[in-house]
């Protein structure tokens, strides 16, 4: 089985993204096979996701819930959403954290804001003590995106480029960014990694239809 990635928040909120060494996570035996090769040993929810903005709580004992995102007080259950392309998103406060799968509509669509809803009803913390982690997702470099897209909400500037007509390329993890920063939630990590570019990663644009990765959030 191959490594994951990892990557540590303060606060001891753990993070891991798979790859395609792992399989298909939505298959419930691959996932509990990589989730037992990154240390995580409890139970995990994850969403029937749907490419939308719903937000769920998530227990141990709840089965999947058609939604694209979960949350839940700490300590509780592991929570994941899947990704061949779009990135997730991890939000952590002191006592609760939260996780959204961010692709195009789920952004345009308010997306970030009803993970910050939804984190917020679970802990006191304010917003601008919350940290923030953008997992791998596809470069705008390898997303051009059309009308459509375009047109779905009011890009922030930056994170469109080589803009032409109704054609341009799409960063979507500097879109998240600043739907946080509206918050005030602005300690943000991100991966960084571009699921195009990574040979360890499945990418939709790139292979089409395949497998999907997890990204996967807990504290022990």
């Amino acid at each position: 089985m191959g490594v994951a990635l990892r990557w540590t928040l303060a606060g001891d909120v753990h993070l891991a993204f798979s790859t395609v060494a792992h399989g298909d996570m939505r298959d419930a035996e691959r996932r509990s096979g990589f989730l037992a090769s990154v240390g995580c040993h409890g139970p995990c929810a994850v969403p029937d996701q749907v490419h939308g903005c719903a937000i769920a709580p998530a227990d141990a004992h709840v089965a999947a819930v058609v939604a694209d995102g979960l949350a839940t007080r700490t300590p509780g259950p592991a929570i994941a959403v899947f990704g061949a392309d779009c990135p997730g998103l991890c939000l952590a406060a002191g006592n609760a954290i939260a996780v959204a799968h961010c692709g195009w509509r789920g952004t345009a669509g308010g997306i970030v804001d009803a993970a910050i809803a939804a984190l917020a009803r679970l802990t006191s913390q304010p917003c601008s003590t919350w940290q923030a982690f953008i997992g791998p997702g596809i470069s705008a470099a390898h997303y051009e995106v059309d009308g459509p897209v375009l047109d779905a909400r009011s890009w922030p500037a930056h994170a469109l480029r080589d803009q032409r007509g109704d054609r341009a390329r799409l960063d979507l993890a500097s879109a998240i960014v600043a739907d946080l920063a509206v918050h005030g939630v602005t300690g943000v990590t991100r991966a960084d990694v571009c699921t195009w570019d990574d040979p360890r990663l499945w990418s939709y644009r790139r292979r089409g239809p395949g497998l999907v990765q997890a990204l996967v959030a807990w504290r022990d």
